[in-house]
């Protein structure tokens, strides 16, 4: 009897204490945030490989996890489908093997396509290495915008699969909420090659963007755009030189603009990474080993390249307020951080090559956790425009992409990267 009564009170203990501790999900998880007047049920990114999620020049599963648009999809529970690849990706992916020197080589390998049959189109549209006039133009490989320079470009066979443009399928798709980040390869390409790549008119620009935003017009989504940034204050342009300065060089011989071949300040002048495969080669030393005009953007060409950046953006703010869209300032976003740094959930980032933790090893793509703060700059224009309380992501729970045997750059740090390494950057 005695044996029973414990028994007895020890079950009732046990229920107690099973009740006290009794799932109570259904009181306590959170639901979907509000998203106000923004309906994220089918969801679309057009774009171009700052769309695709591109780190460190390729394109990649788990980095194309952390795309602006995934990250976005995963704070208001909607689903957000991809063409994934297997890694390293694309082809081409940039990868560090040795810190100082630091050493950079290119993965030779390439990865495939993980979910290519997958039945409907994507809702992440964005195309590495896409034009504005690929968003209305395009549907193969064979008629994109750098076709006609002799470089087909196969993603858009992959991502588009013969359907229709960027444009088509997402309006095939009815979406209730977009998002729009192009323009940027209209003049990143023009920079990024020292002049040598011929610029979108600003007038046509105007006029093919106001074309896609007639066309999102028609099927009644809500849209965010994103302005395009100072292309010329990414870590691309602003390493190379300042490395040299630091290490007590402040003018290399180099070929301009117009052919002629100068002393060239490196206060005044932009040396791209691709500079440094020349420089370890000898050249930019002397008036008979110049560096070539196609590593270097001049004074004059620095100066184009802001003044069609201001002409897109007064374009895109102007043609966006007409169709009440809002508008992510990427660029004084980006302009600030380049001033004054950024901190953010307990982690210090900067513009600064690799160590900043922004860029990944492209120079012009963003890391992981770049697409976490770039995908929250998103975010507060939505919550602000459609009164939605959508919470932003914390950067920090974002992987570093970028280890590097826990080493940090400086700006002595000797940098090497092989001839053609940068060849096929754009965004």
């Amino acid at each position: 009897m005695n044996n029973f009564k414990y028994i007895i009170t020890f079950i009732a203990i046990f229920l107690t204490l099973l009740n006290g501790c009794e799932d109570r999900s259904d009181l306590t998880a959170p639901g979907k945030p509000n998203t106000g007047d923004a309906d994220f049920t089918r969801f679309v990114s057009i774009g171009n490989s700052l769309t695709q999620g591109e780190q460190s020049g390729s394109v990649f599963a788990s980095g194309q996890e952390y795309s602006f648009g995934n990250l976005i999809a995963n704070q208001v529970g909607t689903s957000f489908e991809q063409l994934l690849f297997t890694d390293p990706g694309t082809g081409g992916r940039i990868e560090a093997s040795s810190i100082n020197p630091f050493i950079t080589t290119i993965n030779t390998t390439q990865g495939a396509p993980i979910n290519l049959t997958y039945p409907a189109p994507f809702n992440n549209l964005g195309v590495k290495g896409a034009f504005i006039s690929d968003v209305i133009n395009t549907r193969s490989a064979q008629t994109c915008y750098t076709a006609q320079f002799g470089s087909p470009n196969p993603l858009f066979d992959a991502v588009l699969r013969g359907s229709g443009t960027q444009l088509e399928l997402a309006i095939a798709q009815n979406p209730t909420f977009v998002t729009l980040w192009i323009g940027n390869n209209d003049i990143l390409a023009y920079a990024t090659r020292g002049g040598l790549f011929p610029i979108t008119d600003p007038t046509i620009f105007k006029n093919t963007y106001e074309q896609i935003l007639n066309g999102l017009v028609s099927t009644g989504a809500k849209v965010v755009i994103a302005n395009i940034p100072d292309v010329t204050s990414i870590p691309f342009f602003n390493t190379v030189g300042p490395t040299l300065m630091a290490s007590g060089t402040n003018a290399v011989v180099g070929t301009k603009a117009d052919g002629s071949i100068a002393l060239l300040s490196l206060t005044e002048n932009f040396l791209t990474l691709q500079a440094s495969a020349e420089l370890a080669a000898g050249k930019g030393t002397a008036l008979d080993k110049p560096l070539s005009n196609g590593v270097i953007l001049d004074a004059s060409e620095i100066a184009v390249a802001k003044q069609i950046v201001t002409a897109y953006n007064q374009a895109i703010a102007a043609l966006a307020a007409a169709k009440n869209y809002p508008v992510v300032d990427i660029n004084a976003f980006f302009t600030n951080i380049a001033a004054n740094g950024l901190f953010v959930d307990g982690l210090n980032f900067s513009t600064q090559y690799v160590s900043g933790g922004i860029f990944s090893l492209d120079g012009v793509h963003p890391t992981s956790r770049g697409y976490g703060i770039i995908a929250n700059e998103f975010i507060k224009v939505i919550n602000s425009k459609y009164k939605a309380a959508i919470p932003l992501i914390n950067v920090s729970t974002i992987p570093g992409s970028l280890v590097l045997a826990g080493a940090k750059l400086n700006k002595k740090t000797i940098l090497n990267f092989p001839h053609g390494m940068f060849d096929n950057i754009l965004f």
